[in-house]
């Protein structure tokens, strides 16, 4: 699983589906799914599978955050081609990153 950043991120998000965990190191929830989202992944090897890390990256993370209202952390969105085809906020298993991938497929 890559990273994403400021830099790089409209341009990974651009081609096929891509699936970004915004999370933070001091985050409790998301050092949980951590392994989760890197089974995921594993499953799911034509899926583009990235972590933002919030503290780091402040531009898209101040974007994401305006556009779908997020207070919190973990943040999951899935993209295709670049657009918002699915999102959610919370702690997530192996099997709910699945049930929101099946669900736009």
């Amino acid at each position: 699983m890559k990273e994403l950043s400021d830099g790089n991120y409209r341009e990974l998000i651009q081609h096929g589906i891509t699936m970004v965990d915004f999370y933070a190191p001091w985050c409790m929830p998301c050092m949980r799914m951590e392994n989760h989202v890197e089974d995921f992944s594993s499953k799911n090897p034509d899926i583009n599978v990235y972590k933002y890390n919030v503290d780091k990256g402040i531009d898209i993370w101040n974007k994401i955050r305006e556009e779908f209202n997020i207070r919190s952390i973990p943040f999951i969105v899935i993209y295709q081609n670049g657009e918002v085809i699915a999102s959610d906020i919370g702690y997530k298993n192996s099997e709910s990153l699945q049930k929101m991938l099946d669900n736009i497929n």
